[in-house]
C-alpha cells in the first residue's frame, strides 16, 4: 500500500491543519454514544443473520492506494459478493492525498461510508468521539474467530476492552534493491537476516558505491558532482513511518512511557540525524524537493532513479506486477534492526445500518483464503499468526511469485512475526497532533539548515502540551 502505507498514513500539515478543524466542528453533531451503541449479547445472533439474510445490501466501503491497489480490492470486494449474493460492496478508491479531506466531507455530509481505510493521525480523534464500533465486541461473539488467532501489535486500542480498528494488513519496512544495479558496480547483496543486517556505517558505504553523477563518479570518488546526481544509491520518504522506523532501531521513542516527547532526547535526535546527513552530507539520497519528481518509491527502483529503498512492503505489488529484479534485505542496524509494524486502521462507522455485513466483509478481507490475490501479489502481509507458521498457508502467498522475492521471508515475514514493535499510531494519546506538530518541525532538518537535535528541542514548548500519554500505558 503505497504511502505513506497506508499506513500504510502520510499528510501534509497544512491538510491535517483544515481536517483538524473539521473535525472539532463535527464533534457537535457525532454520535457521542457510539461506543455504548452495541449489544454484545447480541452480536453472534446478528452475525448469524446477516450471513443467512436473503435480504438484498449494499455496503460503502472507502480505501485508497495504487491503479495496482485499485484493481486488487475491486476483485476481492467482488470475490465477497460472489460467496455473498445478497451483499454487495460500492467500492470507492480515494487518492490518498485527498483521503481525510473527502471522508470529513462525506460525514459530514451525512454520507458516511459503512466501513474503510482510516489514517491514524484521523481515527485517534474520531475514535474519542465515538464514530467507530468496538471490533473486540465483534470479534468475542463472532463463531470462527478469536483475539489469539492474530498478531498481538495490529490492534487500534483506546482501552484494553475497546479497538476502534483493526491494522488493514501485516505491513513493516525493509531495505528494497535493485539487484542490476548492484550486479553493475559489484556489489554485495543486503543481508535478508535480521542477525547479518549491515551496520549504519557500512550501509553508507554501499550507498556511496551506488550514488552516480552524469559523469558516471560514485559519491565516494573525488571529483563526485553533488549538483548533478543521476542515480541515487537509497531513497527514503519523509513522513512518520520511515522515521519512527530508524528512531525504533536506534532505541528511542517518539512519546516516551512517562509522557515526553521522545524526538528531542538523544537517541531519537541520532537517528533522524543520520537520515538527513543522506541528503545533506554523503549525497546519496535524494531530497523531499528531488523526490517530487519521483512517483513513488516503487518507480524509483523500477526506473533506475535510485538502488536502495527504506519502504513499505505494500510496494511487492508494483514491483512485483512491473517484474523488476529485485530483493529485500533487513533495514541497517543502528543500535539495533528490528521491524516496525505499521498500518492504516480498518474500521467500521457506528453510523453504518449494517455492521454486522460490514463485519463480515472485515473477516473475509483480514483471511487471505478469502482474498489470496491481495497477499499472494504483494500488496498485504496477514494479520492473522496461523498464516505465517503454517508452511501450507506460506505457500499459498509468499512463495514462487514474483512479488516475493527470496529475501522477503527472512527480512519482513518471519522478522515481523518474532521482532516486531507496533509504531505509534497504534499507541500514541492524541496522535493526529503529536504528528502533524512533529512533522511541521522536520522540514528544516531534511534540507540542512538545523540539526535533528536542535529543531526538536525547538518544538519541545510547543508539543509537550500536546501529549496526552500512550494508550498502552496505564494511568
Amino acid at each position: 500500500m503505497e504511502l505513506n502505507g497506508r499506513g500504510r498514513g502520510k499528510v501534509l500539515y497544512g491538510l491535517l491543519t483544515v481536517i483538524l478543524l473539521m473535525v472539532t466542528l463535527l464533534a457537535g453533531c457525532s454520535n457521542a454514544g457510539g461506543k455504548n451503541e452495541s449489544d454484545k449479547g447480541n452480536a453472534a445472533k446478528d452475525q448469524g443473520n446477516a450471513e443467512q439474510s436473503g435480504k438484498p445490501v449494499t455496503l460503502k466501503f472507502t480505501f485508497w492506494g495504487s491503479p495496482q491497489e485499485k484493481a486488487a480490492i475491486e476483485k476481492a470486494t467482488q470475490a465477497f459478493t460472489d460467496k455473498y449474493p445478497n451483499i454487495k460492496v460500492d467500492a470507492i478508491h480515494i487518492p490518498e492525498a485527498d483521503y481525510d479531506a473527502k471522508i470529513t466531507a462525506m460525514v459530514a455530509g451525512n454520507e458516511a461510508p459503512d466501513l474503510g481505510y482510516m489514517h491514524g493521525e484521523l481515527a485517534d480523534p474520531w475514535q474519542k468521539d465515538g464514530k467507530f464500533v468496538n471490533m473486540f465486541e465483534l470479534l468475542d461473539a463472532d463463531k470462527d474467530l478469536k483475539r489469539s488467532d492474530f498478531l498481538d501489535y495490529i490492534w487500534f486500542k483506546s482501552s484494553e476492552d475497546f479497538a476502534y480498528g483493526i491494522s488493514t494488513a501485516g505491513e513493516t519496512f525493509g531495505l528494497f534493491y535493485n539487484k542490476d544495479l548492484f550486479d553493475e558496480a559489484k556489489v554485495n547483496y543486503p543481508p535478508a537476516k535480521p542477525e547479518m543486517a549491515w551496520s549504519w556505517d557500512e550501509f553508507v558505504k554501499v550507498a556511496q558505491q551506488l550514488t552516480l553523477d552524469k559523469n558516471g563518479k560514485n559519491a565516494a570518488d573525488p571529483g563526485f558532482d553533488p549538483d548533478n546526481i543521476k542515480q541515487f544509491g537509497v531513497s527514503f520518504e519523509t513522513w512518520h513511518g520511515p522515521v519512527h522506523a530508524a528512531v525504533i532501531n536506534n532505541e528511542g521513542e517518539w512519546v516516551t512511557k512517562d509522557g515526553k516527547f521522545g524526538f528531542s532526547q538523544p537517541e531519537a535526535a541520532e537517528a533522524i540525524q543520520r537520515l538527513a546527513d543522506l541528503i545533506n552530507v554523503y549525497h546519496v539520497a535524494p531530497s523531499p524537493v528531488q523526490m517530487k519528481s519521483i512517483p513513488s518509491q516503487a518507480v524509483a527502483l523500477q526506473s533506475k532513479l535510485a538502488a536502495m529503498s527504506m519502504h513499505g512492503q505494500w510496494i511487492n505489488l508494483d514491483l512485483g506486477a512491473a517484474k523488476v529484479n529485485y530483493d529485500i534485505g533487513v533495514l541497517p542496524k543502528m543500535k539495533r534492526s528490528v521491524p516496525m509494524g505499521i498500518s492504516g486502521a480498518s474500521v467500521i462507522y457506528t453510523s453504518s445500518k449494517h455492521r454486522e455485513e460490514a463485519w463480515l466483509l472485515t473477516k473475509f478481507l483480514e483471511n487471505p483464503e478469502g482474498a489470496i490475490d491481495l497477499y499472494k501479489g504483494g500488496l498485504w502481509m496477514p494479520t492473522m499468526t496461523k498464516w505465517y507458521t503454517d508452511p501450507g498457508l506460506v505457500a499459498k502467498w509468499a512463495e514462487n511469485n514474483p512479488a516475493h522475492p527470496s529475501g522477503f521471508k527472512d527480512a519482513m515475514m518471519n522478522n515481523l512475526l518474532n521482532n516486531g514493535v507496533p509504531n505509534g499510531s497504534y499507541y500514541i494519546k492524541n496522535f493526529s497532533k503529536v504528528n502533524a506538530i512533529t512533522f511541521s518541525g522536520m522540514d528544516e532538518v531534511w534540507l540542512g539548515k538545523k540539526t535533528a537535535l536542535e529543531a526538536m528541542k525547538e518544538l519541545e514548548a510547543k508539543i509537550q502540551p500536546e501529549i496526552r500519554g500512550r494508550y498502552d500505558v496505564s494511568p
